[in-house]
């Protein structure tokens, strides 16, 4: 939106610094796009943000700025409506319209021609000439913030009426289309039709021009959502629409009509006027709102304390009305404040004015409050210890939704956040168990039920003195299957055995002792984790509460360890890696139905062939007419690798050799040629 700031300056008073008002429209808010100087003015392109319509005008911007300067902001000249009249309207639907107002003018003079100084500022704005009354319905809609709408009288046939438009009906807008309307479209219409779309565009059948003698000016407090709707299904936004959809002060609409009038008086002579203002109750759902809340709250939200004087100071110039009672604090939300709903709004409101550029850092806890000792190389180790056992990392939230721990925690021990960002995180986790419960409930929701994560993080335990430790916690998970499906592994399910093989595995010296002292893991399968005689973590499945809590079927197994008081060998012993190239060899062969092909493989590595480094099944084929009922053939691949030079095709055929012995003496295999 552009602005005058000569205009605005009319407003705020005798304000000497541009370049700080600017910087201060930016500061609360009111983003600055662009800044540049045309006629001995400068214009001010506003980026506003769909929350503060209010600031849709001169003086909403001038409001905003108030207690900034301290100003009050200095009220246009008004005149008073009289001649109160009913007729002119037939009806208005409350449904459209809850406050609507019409100032009808006879003998008007509209061939005149628009003021320099309106018709100025209307250009620096962005505002295209059209006559003198629509120019200056323009200039008070910039200047205050009501949209208005003028007709010809003489174009029009009966009073108006405010209602939903008729399926199929037409209109010819201002803007030379004809618009096909429906029945949830609101109208401003007379006996022969619609004249207006309510609150986005006007009818060229009843539009005013220089022989226009007699018009009706409508003021009017609109439905928000109607007009957005309209505005979208017929791709119009208006400046009009672009402000109703938004949200008008509903209290506006006379003000703004008073104002025209005022404006009308001092460029011709009117001696023939009426006013009609149909209000139904409640004007609008936002009205008559109070908020109360404890004046330590600020400081509470802040981390500033801010003195009672300057709280009260700001929100009295933007219209709040406050009222401190025994460090009470009470506000009455304005009628131009859409945005405003809760205690927090109200603390952003102080803030903006304070400056968010006043807030003192605040530091980070020094490190010396952590109990933490684990070391980055530790770290480093365990993510590789659990990688090469199949574990993939997982990172998740330190906070947890309000109550997510009440299964096995009670409430002297939560750790509530303070000033939580949101609902789900205003807790601090006492252990890993539920966020590695939701990513598993993530992943098998996704057919991905094989699982093996693990996290390295803080968990957060709050003892009977209140006071609250930290500690570094490892924690796992595994659930699924040992192995995707093949024909040289047996496929089967993970159970508490084989979490336990892995930690055995990567972590020397621990005993797992049978307990029934966790309250989140099953009684029936949890046991406490020992290295030396030193408790340094838990395991088991969990609980049937909390299964039921993250609606999770499959059989899960978690651990968690306490890794400052881990000892972790540091000695590790490896073979290396053969530099010499692998040979692969292929043997296809018949074998009695009736013999496991991993029987096959286990007496063949058994057997321990040199320079044999694998061996698998890679084909089984059954064929009744070549191979009878009760035989099979099978490939078998066999690999083969010497550590300290190439090997030969004479080295790899007399084990070839062998391994065909071996196979027709201990399973009478015959080799397929």
């Amino acid at each position: 939106m552009k602005i005058s700031l000569n205009w605005l300056k009319e407003y705020l008073g005798n304000i000497k610094d541009n370049d700080e008002l600017i910087s201060r429209l930016t500061s609360m808010g009111l983003e600055v796009d662009s800044v540049s100087k045309q006629k001995r003015d400068t214009v001010i392109d506003i980026d506003m943000t769909p929350n503060r319509a209010d600031c849709l005008s001169v003086m909403g911007i001038a409001r905003d700025l108030s207690p900034i300067y301290k100003k009050k902001v200095l009220m246009p000249k008004i005149s008073k409506l009289s001649n109160k009249t009913k007729s002119h309207v037939k009806r208005v639907n409350k449904k459209i319209s809850t406050a609507y107002s019409i100032l009808v003018i006879k003998d008007f003079d509209n061939s005149l021609i628009t003021p320099k100084n309106i018709a100025d500022r209307l250009e620096l704005c962005g505002i295209s000439q059209i006559n003198f009354i629509v120019d200056v319905l323009n200039y008070v809609m910039l200047e205050i913030g009501q949209p208005m709408h003028v007709f010809d009288k003489d174009k029009l046939n009966g009073a108006l009426d405010v209602r939903f438009a008729r399926k199929g009906e037409k209109i010819n807008a201002l803007d030379g289309n004809q618009y096909t309307l429906t029945a949830d479209i609101p109208v401003i219409s007379d006996s022969n039709g619609a004249q207006a779309i309510a609150g986005v565009i006007g009818s060229d059948n009843s539009s005013v021009d220089t022989n226009t003698s007699s018009i009706i000016i409508e003021s009017a407090f609109f439905n928000q959502n109607l007009i957005r709707k309209s505005a979208k299904k017929y791709r119009l936004q208006t400046e009009s629409s672009y402000r109703f959809e938004r949200g008008v002060d509903p209290y506006l609409n006379n003000l703004a009509l008073g104002r025209v009038m005022h404006i009308v008086d001092q460029y011709s002579q009117v001696k023939n006027h009426m006013f009609n203002s149909i209000v139904s109750k409640p004007i609008s759902t936002h009205l008559g709102k109070y908020i109360k809340m404890d004046i330590s709250y600020f400081e509470r939200i802040l981390g500033v304390k801010l003195s009672n004087k300057f709280i009260i100071n700001t929100l009295s110039y933007l219209g709040f009305n406050p009222i401190i009672v025994k460090n009470k604090l009470k506000v009455s939300v304005p009628s131009h404040r859409f945005d405003i709903s809760i205690a927090e709004d109200i603390v952003e409101e102080v803030a903006r004015v304070y400056g968010y550029n006043n807030f003192t850092e605040i530091p980070l806890p020094p490190t010396t409050l952590s109990k933490s000792k684990i070391s980055k190389n530790n770290t480093s180790k365990y993510l590789e210890l659990l990688s090469s056992q199949g574990y993939h990392e997982v990172i998740t939230y330190s906070f947890l939704p309000k109550d997510s721990q009440k299964l096995f925690m009670s409430n002297t021990s939560k750790i509530e956040v303070l000033n939580p960002i949101s609902e789900d995180k205003s807790e601090m986790r006492v252990n890993m168990i539920n966020g590695l419960l939701k990513t598993a409930k993530y992943n098998i929701s996704r057919q991905n039920s094989d699982i093996k994560i693990f996290e390295i993080g803080k968990t957060y335990k709050k003892h009977k003195d209140n006071s609250v430790s930290e500690e570094n916690v490892l924690a796992g998970m595994i659930s699924g299957v040992n192995y995707p499906l093949n024909l040289k592994q047996f496929q089967r399910k993970l159970d508490f055995y084989d979490l336990k093989g892995d930690l055995m595995s990567i972590f020397q010296n621990l005993s797992f002792n049978q307990s029934e002292k966790i309250s989140y893991l099953s009684n029936s399968c949890q046991a406490v984790i020992s290295q030396g005689r030193k408790p340094v973590g838990l395991c088991g499945e969990p609980s049937l509460s909390l299964y039921k809590q993250f609606g999770v079927k499959n059989k899960i197994f978690y651990f968690e360890i306490y890794i400052d008081l881990l000892k972790l060998n540091q000695k590790v012993t490896y073979e290396p890696i053969s530099i010499y190239p692998k040979i692969y060899r292929d043997l296809t062969l018949l074998f009695d139905s009736k013999i496991s092909s991993g029987d096959i493989i286990k007496k063949i590595q058994r057997k321990s062939f040199n320079y044999m480094i694998n061996s698998r099944i890679s084909d089984i084929f059954y064929n009744k007419n070549d191979f009878g009922n009760d035989k099979k053939s099978m490939t078998l691949e066999l690999v083969f690798q010497d550590y300290s030079r190439t090997l030969q095709d004479d080295d790899v055929n007399t084990q070839i050799s062998m391994v065909l012995d071996f196979l027709e003496k201990e399973f009478n295999a015959v080799l397929r040629k």
